[in-house]
């Protein structure tokens, strides 16, 4: 099922789709439908979640483009009646259509399918670097609360984003 406003679809993405997520997480604004080379790592990294049953990654397509994406887990859980709680990761619109309601869209999908699935908790991790930016009006004008401290720790390497936004202090 895909979800359709002002032109937008919000739907799975599939196994064919990678190209078009690594366009929109490129921020390829210029060239969105050239064509972005896997490497054999994201190659097999996408097909093994792409086999996962319980990870969704959402392509949002306005006019049959790619413009945004975002990625939902479903965990078991022992707690809340053994309810799953579900996960919200690398929501991602391409630049020049921010502020149209795109990711908004994406993750009331997101929501639609986890309330679907039982879920009784979603959790979404943003980064502070974001406060300024409307990504957090826009998840608590979702219904989103900020009640918790959230932790990081990367084994490997830290994103640039983030290196940048340690050196401003934010």
């Amino acid at each position: 099922m895909a979800t359709a406003e002002l032109g937008c679809v919000v739907r799975p993405a599939g196994l064919s789709d990678l190209h078009a997520v690594l366009a929109v997480h490129a921020q390829r604004d210029a060239a969105i439908n050239a064509p972005v080379a896997p490497s054999a790592v994201e190659q097999a990294t996408w097909e093994r979640m792409m086999a996962s049953p319980d990870l969704v990654v959402y392509l949002a397509e306005l006019h049959g483009e790619p413009v945004g994406t975002a990625s939902s887990m479903v965990m078991p859980n022992v707690t809340y009646g053994c309810a799953p709680t579900a996960f919200i990761e690398a929501v991602v619109v391409i630049a020049h259509q921010r502020r149209r309601g795109i990711a908004s869209q994406m993750i009331q999908r997101i929501l639609a399918d986890t309330r679907e699935a039982g879920c009784n908790k979603v959790q979404l991790l943003s980064h502070k670097r974001h406060s300024t930016d409307g990504a957090h009006r826009l998840y608590s004008a979702l219904g989103f609360e900020p009640e918790a401290e959230g932790f990081r720790l990367y084994h490997g390497t830290v994103p640039d984003a983030v290196l940048r936004a340690a050196e401003r202090g934010t």
